[in-house]
């Protein structure tokens, strides 16, 4: 299983023996990133508290001057982002169990992705199944870390056997007009994920046949991606392409479906009207195409990105 500070085998090797065998055998210890994961955890608290967009904290931040005010090093009137990943405190969720965190599972387009492994509490005899987690926040934000509603889920099925895994991946950066990345390069991360849980199964002690992905929001969204399509289809990292996943179920909690019919986004008596450009942008970096007279590359795209396009009489439940 998955110790604190690396692998422990479940017949109680100590980490360091472990690694040391894997080593000998010729296969690579896992490389963690803490700095990486804590400028990312970071990035997603800076950017709320920003609310003027300019990518610092100053006065006219109102409230988050107030609250990280102090962290301005420099004592120029206002803390950038260095300043806060210095000095903010990020408290990581509390766990009561043993947990490998950060460690790298793919590097891509510049960026490092990293996964969690939380070890089951009360381990089953065998190999364990596994609890995969997508994180939400509209494939523009979000962080791996399960909290609220989510920790105890980890919590329920970790006490059952499971393994629970949880992903980073690339976020599409709408502030920033250079940034490529787009919502599907959010669904080949996480499909890479499960292959790299694949590639290293044996020594994790996974039975990667027994996979649950889950996830809320665009991670639902995902999640039945993942659940649906075809275990080559979101090809990534060509060195994970021979590791094949199929999940035995999907889970998605509140995750969009179907990106061609626009009404399916309108609620009745709602406050806000929903902004189809809120996934648009995501998924073309441009305005929202209307299905029934895009062109047909955006249809495409459209069609590979609504899970239900992926449909069929086989399909994991």
């Amino acid at each position: 299983m998955v110790g604190k500070n690396g692998l422990k085998h479940s017949n109680g090797w100590k980490p360091a023996l472990l690694i040391c065998a894997l080593l000998c055998s010729g296969a690579a210890a896992f490389e963690h990133d803490d700095v990486t994961n804590r400028r990312i955890r970071a990035n997603e608290v800076f950017y709320k508290a920003d609310k003027t967009r300019d990518y610092r904290l100053s006065p006219e931040d109102g409230r988050a001057w107030k609250k990280y005010g102090h962290l301005d090093a420099n004592k120029n009137s206002q803390v950038d982002f260095d300043e806060f990943v210095a000095g903010a405190d990020l408290p990581l969720p509390k766990w009561d169990g043993e947990v490998t965190r950060n460690i790298v599972y793919k590097r891509a387009g510049g960026e490092t992705l990293l996964m969690d492994i939380y070890a089951p509490r009360k381990p089953i005899e065998g190999p364990s199944p596994v609890f995969y987690y997508t994180h939400g926040g509209g494939w523009s934000g979000g962080r791996k870390e399960p909290s609220g509603d989510i920790l105890p889920l980890f919590e329920e099925l970790s006490d059952r056997g499971f393994t629970c895994v949880s992903v980073s991946y690339r976020l599409v950066k709408m502030w920033d007009p250079n940034d490529k990345v787009k919502m599907t390069d959010c669904v080949v991360d996480c499909r890479d994920g499960l292959r790299f849980l694949k590639k290293h199964e044996k020594e994790l002690g996974l039975d990667m046949n027994r996979v649950v992905v889950f996830g809320s929001s665009a991670g639902g969204h995902i999640a039945q991606l993942l659940t649906f399509s075809g275990a080559d289809d979101f090809a990534g990292d060509p060195s994970l392409a021979p590791c094949k996943v199929k999940p035995a179920a999907g889970i998605s909690w509140f995750g969009p479906s179907d990106f061609r019919d626009l009404s399916l986004f309108e609620v009745t008596g709602a406050k806000k009207k929903f902004d189809p450009g809120h996934w648009a942008q995501r998924m073309f970096k441009s305005d929202s195409p209307d299905y029934k007279t895009a062109d047909s590359d955006a249809r495409e795209v459209m069609d590979r990105l609504s899970p239900v396009w992926w449909l069929k009489k086989d399909s994991a439940p």
